[in-house]
């Protein structure tokens, strides 16, 4: 019972709330950079402040375990070429999924179709905020979101049932997190976060979810940028 309890502990701690609560809390002092969607520079600075907080906190409940941090994720060595790989085969079929559910909802859920913009993407105006937004996507998105998907689905295989329940779980929490985008666009990222968790757990690595995850979002970004809102069928 004690074991469930520190697992369960933990998982709220790897969720991210307080540290994102610090996050806000550290910037608030800063007007311009104090709320996280009144510019590129001010959602940048926080998700990589928050980022780095959440990392670290990561890191410590690790150690407190006796876990090397990132090594029990990783996989082997040898194998991290291998798994590069296999993410960079996954980022067509992450964006063929995208474009069907988007497709899906258009015709079969209109009322929560939140149309052809992305309310975060439009708020790239130059190229500096292309930059920006790509850090946030490789770091916060491709790497520190991954490092947490699997620190919590290994959290709650120790102590609370099956890892792809874990995953299921923390996809929907994952996806409710990109509900300011939409209704729609929060289901379609509980999915994509469900496939990357569950190629965790088959692979028991991070290097092909971070790699398919970081660089679906870098090419969605600068399609947006330079081509503007997909048209869905």
């Amino acid at each position: 019972m004690r074991g469930r309890a520190l697992a369960l502990l933990e998982i709220l701690l790897a969720l991210g709330v307080l540290t994102d609560l610090l996050a806000l809390a550290l910037l608030s002092p800063f007007g311009s950079i104090s709320n996280p969607l009144g510019s590129v520079k001010a959602l940048a600075v926080f998700t990589t402040c928050s980022s780095l907080l959440l990392l670290a906190l990561l890191a410590i409940l690790q150690r407190m375990r006796g876990e090397p941090f990132l090594a029990s994720i990783l996989g082997t060595r040898r194998a991290w070429g291998r798994e590069a790989a296999r993410g960079l085969l996954w980022v067509p079929a992450i964006f063929a999924a995208s474009y069907a559910l988007k497709s899906l909802f258009r015709h079969a859920a209109p009322g929560i179709y939140s149309g052809e913009r992305n309310v975060l993407e439009e708020m790239m105006r130059s190229p500096a905020d292309l930059v920006l937004f790509l850090f946030v996507a490789v770091f916060t998105g491709g790497f520190k979101e991954e490092v947490q998907r699997a620190f919590v689905i290994r959290r709650f295989e120790a102590g609370w049932g099956h890892a792809w329940l874990g995953a299921l779980l923390f996809a929907v929490y994952f996806g409710l997190g990109h509900r300011v985008q939409g209704a729609d666009e929060a289901i379609a990222a509980g999915v994509l976060g469900l496939a990357w968790g569950l190629l965790f757990i088959r692979r028991r690595s991070i290097v092909a979810p971070v790699v398919s995850h970081g660089l679906y979002d870098v090419l969605e970004l600068v399609r947006y940028y330079f081509f503007g809102p997909m048209r869905y069928l």
